[in-house]
């Protein structure tokens, strides 16, 4: 089983179990979209001027939308 994780953490603050060789088997860094290949993931240019971190994109494309859980009001910050 291949499980991927994201994280704006430092891969050394994570437990050592978790990114032990064999365990760890990739670390990939994704560093911020440019305006122009940001403007494009969200599919407007409405004030892009600079670059985006993916965790910006997400929250720019999902800003209109409503966190919701079944039978649970709106709001922000769900944690599981």
């Amino acid at each position: 089983m291949l499980v991927g994780i994201t994280t704006n953490e430092d891969i050394r603050s994570l437990h050592p179990a978790a990114v032990r060789p064999g365990r760890c088997l990739a670390q990939i860094e994704v560093g911020p979209l440019p305006a122009g290949d940001a403007a494009a993931w969200l599919g407007r240019t409405d004030g892009i001027t600079s670059a985006l971190t993916l965790a910006e994109l997400y929250a720019r494309r999902d800003a209109a939308k409503p966190i919701t859980c079944p039978g649970q009001a709106a709001r922000v910050g769900l944690y599981l």
